[in-house]
């Protein structure tokens, strides 16, 4: 049988979509209490989000606006 190790370094020479494929297929095996319980903390952290949104405390910014700011903060 296959080492932990030697499937890794098997996958990560896959190219980009078959990764993707590959982690989506194992995501799906994990045990599903686990997923009902993120996809909870998921739905509370969502509308945690829009509420502070929707009251004003938090802002968004545009795609150009997140890439000028990095742009800034690696290059000064």
């Amino acid at each position: 049988m296959a080492t932990t190790e030697f499937l890794v370094q098997e996958a990560v020479s896959l190219p980009y979509a078959e990764r993707a494929k590959l982690v989506d297929t194992l995501l799906t095996t994990l045990d599903p209490v686990i997923e009902d319980n993120c996809d909870s903390a998921w739905y509370a952290e969502i509308a945690r989000r829009e509420q502070e949104l929707d009251s004003g405390h938090a802002r968004t910014f545009s795609w150009d606006e997140v890439k000028r700011q990095a742009q800034e903060r690696i290059h000064g």
